[in-house]
């Protein structure tokens, strides 16, 4: 401690000397620099003078617009984060907005509740099994009810619920190995079993047709009159392959290709089989109504629409009728351009 001092004693004694020195050294030019530098070293704020006070003045007023554009920088980026997440959702909704403008001019088959609803989730080990859906027993939906997809302007066969719950159901899809609908060939009157297939699940096999039945690739095939699930003439999916025959077995099969990929399923129809108890049936198609739906051509209505099916013909009579007896009138002409109704097969 007292070393310290000492030294400090010292350097202000070398100091004072110093100063005494320079003060009583004549006023020269190398005596004035050395003067200068020893003030701007020891007080460098009477050296600048004025200007040095602007600078310090000065300093609060840089602060404050370093401290103003920061707060506008980080406002800016929040605007245009908020413009970017609107950007995404006035997109997300136009894309939803076109699809639902499609599904208004969706072909469906008659039924007294149908009844739309999204797809809300999938299972990852069963993408091709089963989906759930936002309508429950709080929307009038029931155990078994058809569910119809879309493509293009016709529905489409999925599948059926197999689960309801207050708010949601569960969607067994036809691709899955524990579904079956009894559908038809295009080609003909030939039925046989649609069926899902746990090898294959981005297929379906369609059992018990006709071993001698001459099958094309590319047939379409529909839901027969006699199925339990669906309503008859609905597009299940076309003819991929005919499978090679067995000879242990009495039928031949094939591979279908199903009409709508499960993995782009996003809205589907429910034909319910009753409504919630305070709903209002929808209006029949013979009543008018104030918005007509969207005209569909011609053309695009042929080739969605199923071919009519054959019907077997009528027995002849045994005994030639009298000829005393008048003739019978003859059936009246069908209007052109009109197809028959599709005739389910008589068993």
């Amino acid at each position: 401690m007292q070393r310290e001092t000492r030294t400090a004693h010292y350097i202000v004694g070398v100091l004072t000397a110093l100063s005494f020195v320079l003060l009583s050294l004549p006023l020269s030019s190398p005596v004035r620099a050395i003067k200068a530098c020893a003030s701007y070293i020891l007080d460098p704020l009477s050296y600048e003078g004025e200007r040095g006070y602007q600078k310090l003045a000065q300093a609060p007023e840089r602060v404050r617009s370093l401290l103003s554009a920061d707060i506008d920088n980080r406002r800016l980026q929040e605007q245009v984060r908020t413009t970017a997440w609107l950007k995404t959702t006035v997109e997300s909704l136009s894309v939803e907005n076109e699809r639902l403008r499609r599904e208004l001019g969706l072909k469906t088959p008659a039924s007294p509740h149908p009844l739309w609803a999204h797809v809300m989730e999938r299972d990852p080990l069963r993408w091709y099994s089963a989906v759930s859906v936002d309508a429950g027993q709080d929307r009038g939906v029931s155990l078994n009810d058809a569910v119809l997809g879309r493509l293009d302007d016709a529905a489409v066969a999925v599948g059926r619920v197999v689960d309801v719950r207050p708010r949601k159901s569960t969607v067994l899809l036809l691709t899955d190995e524990r579904s079956a609908v009894a559908a038809y060939l295009s080609s003909g009157t030939l039925e046989g079993l649609v069926q899902g297939q746990s090898q294959n699940p981005a297929r379906l096999l369609m059992n018990y047709i006709n071993s001698e039945a001459k099958i094309v690739p590319g047939d379409s095939v529909y839901t027969s009159p006699t199925s339990a699930t669906f309503p008859p003439d609905v597009l299940v999916g076309r003819v991929a392959e005919v499978n090679p025959r067995d000879p242990f077995l009495a039928f031949q099969s094939v591979q279908v290709v199903p009409a709508l990929d499960a993995a782009s399923l996003q809205e589907v129809l429910i034909l319910r089989a009753r409504a919630p108890v305070g709903e209002k049936a929808p209006a029949p198609a013979d009543a008018p109504s104030a918005a007509a739906p969207p005209a569909v051509s011609t053309a695009a209505a042929a080739a969605s629409a199923p071919p009519a099916r054959r019907r077997r013909p009528a027995p002849i009579a045994a005994r030639p009728p009298d000829a005393t007896s008048p003739a019978p009138a003859p059936a009246p002409a069908a209007a052109a351009g009109t197809a028959a109704p599709p005739a389910e097969a008589t068993r």
